[in-house]
């Protein structure tokens, strides 16, 4: 029993910290007097008693996909980082293309029990930064899918020239069009 309170206490205080940096969550604490962490659980509670129950769970399982992804990719744009930038494109891909297989297979998946839970799962995991699911999904299904149809729609003939056309071109050297770099800036 021990042990199940350690590892209660040590959630709570996590969600607690988290909690702390939304004001509507901290303003329900002030004039509710009930700890905003279980006000946040009442509403995850209710949230996936109605997705369970398939009531509203089209919705309510897209807004999860969208909402908190929409939120966190705008403050990754606004990190100077990278890597939340990366793994928030590749959630974004990984969305999209779901979404597309769900419209066109969504009269087959209705008749799957528990659909919307298990979507509302995959999302979770797809968004924690703690499994990055979209980067690991995109790294091992999407990427060599698109590299291996982008490589036989581009020929490698017509491939675009080496960098190092590229570095000749900025030193004034010939260009491809036969012209010298250093001409053109004299002649203006």
């Amino acid at each position: 029993m021990e042990h199940a309170r350690q590892v209660h206490d040590k959630y709570y205080e996590a969600a607690d910290r988290a909690l702390s940096k939304v004001p509507a969550a901290v303003t329900f604490q002030n004039k509710t007097g009930m700890p905003k962490v279980y006000g946040a659980a009442g509403v995850a509670g209710v949230w996936v008693t109605l997705v369970f129950f398939n009531i509203g769970a089209p919705l309510l399982v897209n807004l999860v996909g969208f909402g908190y992804a929409a939120y966190a990719t705008v403050g990754a744009i606004e990190s100077p980082g990278k890597e939340d930038d990366t793994q928030w494109l590749t959630y974004w891909v990984i969305f999209g293309m779901l979404n597309v297989v769900e419209y066109f297979t969504g009269f087959l998946l209705y008749w799957f029990p528990f659909f919307y839970v298990a979507k509302l799962g995959f999302l979770v995991w797809l968004m924690l930064p703690a499994t990055r699911g979209a980067e690991k999904l995109y790294h091992t299904g999407v990427r060599p899918i698109m590299l291996n149809l982008r490589n036989k729609r581009i020929p490698a003939s017509a491939a675009p020239a080496p960098a190092a056309t590229a570095t000749a071109a900025t030193n004034g050297s010939t260009t491809a069009a036969g012209s010298s770099t250093a001409t053109n800036l004299k002649s203006e």
